[in-house]
């Protein structure tokens, strides 16, 4: 029998669902970053809260383009910061929002 040409034919139909694959290991990884980086960020935040810089908060957060949000609760405050990602493989945005909003939030008490 004569096979040439089977490989390329099996790649052809494989390629596709290994890219979607592939993307949407990137995409998860480019969230879980942003939130990691989401993280440090709130960790700045909160120590500028704690400081009572609240003009520095507001220039920081319109520089780096998040959404500030926070509650206080008699003793204990709650900040929040969200930032949207966008989702780039082919389908998931069926699954997650596309932007995807990533939100951290910290309670921390106050002195």
């Amino acid at each position: 029998m004569n096979k040439k040409g089977q490989a390329l034919v099996e790649f052809v139909l494989i390629l596709p669902v290994f890219a979607v694959f592939l993307l949407g290991i990137i995409d998860f990884g480019n969230v879980l970053y942003k939130k990691y980086h989401l993280e440090n960020e709130l960790d700045y935040v909160v120590e500028l809260y704690k400081q009572n810089k609240m003009s520095d908060i507001n220039n920081y957060i319109n520089l780096n383009k998040l959404n500030f949000e926070y509650e206080v609760n008699g003793d204990m405050t709650t900040i929040k910061l969200s930032k949207r990602v966008d989702i780039v493989t082919p389908g998931a945005s069926l699954i997650f929002d596309s932007p995807y909003t990533i939100l951290v939030d910290r309670v921390i008490y106050n002195v």
